[in-house]
């Protein structure tokens, strides 16, 4: 599986790498590499198995300390 997920990520990479770059966009050239890489690592992770914690708790905190009450 982590073999599999590599192999799709090169694929999408190469596709959506070489039109970015002929655009010669740094900014959303950036942007769109530390977000694949990002999902790269989470995939990775999930393919091996790895848990990761549940981002909702953390959500959760963020709201309730913008808006003060929890429910």
């Amino acid at each position: 599986m982590f073999l599999l997920v590599i192999t799709f990520y090169i694929i999408i990479i190469f596709l959506e790498t070489v039109p970015l770059l002929k655009e010669k966009n740094r900014g959303k050239t950036i942007l769109y590499f530390t977000l694949i890489i990002f999902s790269m690592i989470i995939s990775i992770l999930l393919s091996l198995g790895i848990q990761l914690p549940s981002p909702s708790n953390m959500i959760k905190n963020i709201v309730v300390s913008i808006f003060g009450k929890s429910n």
